[in-house]
Formats: C-alpha cells, sequence, structure tokens
C-alpha cells in the first residue's frame, strides 16, 4: 500500500516537472522567437481558444451598471441551434426584427429574448465542406488549420430612394484554384415586402457584389487561412456605398511569407468602398490590421475599431485615402512582448510616422463590433458603443471635437462578438457563449426620488428637508434592487423579514429578530432609537427625532418596495 501510494505520488511530480518543462520552454521560445515558436503558438491558441469557447456560463445578475445608467438585461441562448463550432457573426435590423447572421451561415429573427425564430433566407456557400475537405488532403494536411474561425462575419439591412436590401459578408474557399477572398453578397428587397417573414431566398439568389483581390493562397506559417482577421464588417452610406473593412488575415509579414497591407495592388488591410448600383470598387483607406467596427456617426464621420496585437487596439477616423500605418506602425508588441520587426525602431511604441489612432488601448481589450447610439437615452445618445472580448465588456466612446473624450468601461461578463442597437431602442450583444443579450436602460432611481418627492410634498421647504433625509441614508445604503454590497438595500425593506437580504454582515443584533418583519411600528422604534430596538446593532444613531420626519421616510420606503415589486 505505502509502495502504490508512493509512487502515485513520483509520478505525479514527474508530470507535474514534464509540463513546468514545457510551459517554461514556450516562454523561452516566444521570448527569442525561436524556430519552434510557431508551434507552441499554435498549441496556445488552439488550446486556450478552445477553453474560451468553453469557460462556466456567466453569472446572471439581470443588470449591469454604467455611470448614468442601470442597464437590465435579458437573455437567451441559442447553442444548440447552430451546425458547428466557431464564434463570429453579426446582426441588424429590418423594420421591428432583429436578424443574426452566425458564423454557420444561418440568419435567424428576433424583437424579443422569448422569441427565436428561423427564417426562410438562405445564404449563399462559402465553400467551408470544400475547405474541410482541402485540409485533409496532401500537401495541406501539414498546414495548421482553425475551421472554426472560417465564417460568416457581417449581416446589414441597407436602404436608400434607390436601394433596399441585404447584405452579407463571408471569407469564401475558391475550391478550384485552392484560395479564399472575402466576399460582399446583396439579397434586393423587393417592393411589397414588409415584414421578414415575407423574406425567402436561395443561395442562389443572392448576388455577389465583390471578392477581395487577389485570391490568397492557403499558407504554411501560422494559419492557413487565419478567418479571425478577415475584418468583414460592414457600413452603409445612401444613396448606394457600402464600406467594408477588410482584414489581411495576418499576412503581416510575421505570420506569412510577406505583408500586404501596404500594398497598393492588394486589397487586404484596406477599407474598400464598393458601389452598389455600378458594382465597382476601390480601396478608400490603408494600412488596416482586423477592423472589426465599422460605423458612420451622426456627423457623417466614419469611423472604426482596429484589433491590434499585444496593445494597439485602435479607434481610427477614416479619412478617404488615409494610411494607418500597420504593420509599419503599431502602438503594441508582438505576442512574444518582442517588437514588432516590421516597425522601425524611430516609431517603436510612438506611431509617428503615419495617421495615428484617436484613442488606443493598451494592454488590448479585444476589440469587437462597433455602433453608434441615437434614442436609447439622453446621457448615451451620439456615443459609440464598442464591444470587447478579452475585457469582457462594453466600452461607451465619447467623441467630442474629433476626439475620444472618454471611454467608460461597463463590464458585461462574456466574449461580446457584436454590438447592435434595434429600431426599437433596444442595444442587443452577439456573445460567444451563443448568447443574445437584449439590453434595456434606466437612470438610477434619484428620478425616482424626485419624482416621487414632487408628486407626495407640495412644500418645497419640507420636501426639500426630506430629500436632506433620504439622501443622508443613501450615504450607506443604495436604493437599487439587489444592491446589498455595503448595506442592505432599501429597494424591499417594507414589511420584508428583518436581515433577509444577501447582505453579508448583518449584527446578531438584528439575526436574533429572525421571523420579525420590518412593519412601519418597528421602523419606527429602529430609526428612533436603534440601539434600543436591537441593542449591538451596526446601525448609527441617524439623530431622526422629527415624527413627522420618520412618518415621511416610512412612506418613501413603502412607495419604494411598491415601485421594486411592479
Amino acid at each position: 500500500m505505502i509502495k502504490r501510494l508512493q509512487n502515485k505520488y513520483i509520478n505525479t511530480v514527474i508530470l507535474l516537472g514534464i509540463c513546468s518543462l514545457f510551459i517554461f520552454s514556450g516562454y523561452l521560445v516566444g521570448l527569442h522567437q525561436l524556430p519552434s515558436y510557431g508551434f507552441f503558438r499554435r498549441v496556445e491558441l488552439n488550446v486556450f481558444g478552445f477553453f474560451f469557447d468553453r469557460i462556466a456560463e456567466p453569472d446572471d445578475i439581470g443588470y449591469y451598471d454604467s455611470i448614468f445608467l442601470r442597464l437590465y438585461n435579458e437573455k437567451t441562448n441559442i447553442n444548440d441551434r447552430l451546425n458547428r463550432e466557431g464564434r463570429g457573426g453579426g446582426l441588424t435590423s429590418v423594420g421591428d426584427d432583429v436578424l443574426l447572421l452566425t458564423y454557420d451561415g444561418q440568419i435567424f429573427q428576433t424583437n424579443a429574448a422569448d422569441d427565436i425564430r428561423n427564417t426562410n433566407i438562405m445564404t449563399p456557400d462559402n465553400g467551408f465542406m470544400a475547405y474541410r475537405r482541402t485540409s485533409e488532403t496532401e500537401p495541406y494536411n501539414q498546414y495548421t488549420h482553425s475551421l472554426r474561425l472560417f465564417r460568416y462575419n457581417d449581416i446589414m439591412y441597407y436602404s436608400s430612394e434607390e436601394n433596399n436590401g441585404l447584405a452579407i459578408s463571408y471569407s469564401e474557399f475558391d475550391s478550384t484554384q485552392t484560395c479564399y477572398h472575402n466576399t460582399v453578397a446583396t439579397l434586393p428587397i423587393q417592393e411589397g415586402i414588409e415584414s421578414v417573414d415575407q423574406l425567402t431566398a436561395q443561395p442562389e439568389d443572392w448576388k455577389i457584389i465583390y471578392r477581395s483581390q487577389p485570391c490568397l493562397p492557403l499558407k504554411r506559417e501560422h494559419y492557413a487561412i487565419d478567418g479571425g482577421l478577415a475584418g468583414g464588417r460592414m457600413a452603409f452610406r445612401a444613396p448606394s456605398s457600402i464600406f467594408l473593412g477588410n482584414g489581411d488575415y495576418e499576412w503581416d509579414g510575421m505570420n506569412s511569407p510577406i505583408a500586404i497591407a501596404q500594398d497598393p495592388n492588394g486589397e487586404y488591410g484596406k477599407i474598400m468602398h464598393i458601389d452598389l448600383t455600378s458594382g465597382e470598387s476601390r480601396i478608400y483607406a490603408t494600412g488596416i490590421r482586423n477592423p472589426q467596427g465599422i460605423v458612420f456617426d451622426n456627423n457623417g464621420a466614419l469611423w472604426t475599431v482596429e484589433h491590434g496585437v499585444r496593445g494597439g487596439d485602435e479607434l481610427n477616423r477614416i479619412e478617404e485615402n488615409g494610411n494607418y500605418g500597420w504593420p509599419e506602425e503599431s502602438l503594441g508588441t508582438q505576442y512574444s512582448r518582442l517588437p514588432i520587426p516590421t516597425v522601425s525602431e524611430a516609431s517603436y511604441g510612438h506611431h509617428q510616422n503615419y495617421t495615428a489612432p484617436v484613442f488606443a488601448w493598451l494592454p488590448s481589450v479585444a476589440i469587437s463590433n462597433l455602433t453608434l447610439i441615437d434614442g436609447f437615452e439622453s446621457s448615451w445618445n451620439g456615443d459609440l458603443l464598442m464591444g470587447s472580448l478579452k475585457s469582457m465588456s462594453l466600452f461607451r466612446i465619447r467623441i467630442k471635437d474629433n476626439r475620444a473624450l472618454f471611454t467608460e468601461k461597463i463590464e458585461i461578463g462574456e466574449r461580446i462578438r457584436y454590438v447592435h442597437q434595434h429600431t426599437d431602442g433596444h442595444i442587443i450583444l452577439w456573445t460567444d457563449h451563443k448568447n443574445l443579450i437584449f439590453l434595456n436602460g434606466q437612470p438610477y432611481t434619484d428620478n425616482y426620488v424626485t419624482d416621487y418627492l414632487e408628486e407626495q410634498i407640495s412644500n418645497p421647504e419640507v420636501r426639500e428637508k426630506v430629500k436632506f433625509t433620504i439622501d443622508a441614508c443613501r450615504q450607506c445604503h443604495s436604493i437599487e434592487p439587489n444592491d446589498n454590497i455595503t448595506a442592505p438595500s432599501l429597494s424591499s425593506i417594507f414589511e420584508a423579514e428583518i436581515a433577509s437580504t444577501d447582505y453579508q454582515a448583518y449584527s446578531n443584533a438584528l439575526k436574533r429578530k429572525d421571523g420579525m418583519v420590518w412593519t412601519s411600528e418597528n421602523l419606527q422604534q429602529f430609526l428612533t432609537a436603534p440601539q434600543e430596538f436591537a441593542p449591538g446593532t451596526n446601525m448609527p444613531d441617524p439623530g431622526l427625532n422629527d415624527g413627522y420626519m420618520v412618518d415621511e421616510l416610512i412612506k418613501f420606503l413603502e412607495a419604494l418596495n411598491n415601485k421594486t415589486a411592479d
């Protein structure tokens, strides 16, 4: 028995030693860019990418907090309706309905978390099955493939007097030439179609209006096709312009033989302008890595967010013929922490030779999609809202005088793949957990306090005194539902059991009141003489000697409880 335990202990030590050696070797290889760096990098991306797709479902607390608003959420998961592993896709609104294009090419219809329907809209074949077959044959079975990153990227409804329809973008594999494009296809919506329910489309009904050039070959370095760097997001400007963020697919000179973002003869690493009427396309801006968000603001300026490397996530104001530097300039480094070899020593860390970003995130937050907020809530109107993957947050960006006045981080707890504002004002998120999250913003209940007091108390002086008393209580106690971190929330105290919230630091004095409830009488005793009501309580004496003031405070707690119940 003892010998078996000794052997088991020795085996465990040996296994831990091997794992430690592997991790340390990977660190040294990455630090010094040794020849086996590509192998270790592929292990890292495949293993950890697989892990992040399967991390535990986040806690659902029902709301997220921002500076001006509390964002209440409803969510639904559609993982069981997807055909394969992957991540990506996009959202758009057509009238009262939202369309979700998933990474596997399905289009769903929704307008609420409890109403997710299939549509009769089939998408063009992106060559996924042909690519998978190719990846299993010589010599390509010796390459590294990430099939889950080969995907449909975006969907967009466009409408003007001249054009009305849907556009989708996707990576497309050409099996005849063993190469791939970034492709845009459109589906015109005929007059008389009033809802998505009336739309029916076969793959051949779509018109391919753009294929990026040249057709890129499979590469031996890193991933043969890195669909995660396709970009593929779109923005529409009436009457007929589509702007496409065309990523460089990691043809950057580090993970490929050559860099193409600065090549005027290649359309990758560019912002492309596509004309719906003529079918013509042209390079609009250059020096782009992986544009994951693209949107026009209320002033007509075009903004993109670009997914950088280790550092260097960028917010850019795109000007025609502008050059934004990649890969010759970046505010990031390689993942090994070494400088990007295509960036000059003089420009390293400064981004001084090409158009610099308006704002950059260091370290990277792994940006995703970008949208313009309008008609959601007055304190947010006109702002840009960006999703992120690594930081699992939203970022609200205020633009003023063509610069970022601030970026507010709003923690969501999921990798946000897409953020979209629906025509009814709601904000909808699509996450890598395959959740659709519907957000409704409400100002904090301070507005309710003001409205309540104005309705209940006509005398302005008395009203101000009552508000002062309520505000004094709020120095410790929140009046937001379920906010019991620093003290029990007052939102539903009235007629609740004493010490019944999830507040963690109740005194024994209140815990001994087990079974008692906060009636008007109990509240009056506690507020006027807390130590007499519960000897040893942590509640300090609030100094409420005015009976009228105590009565008004209790009336407010009762009204607040009724509001929460509603």
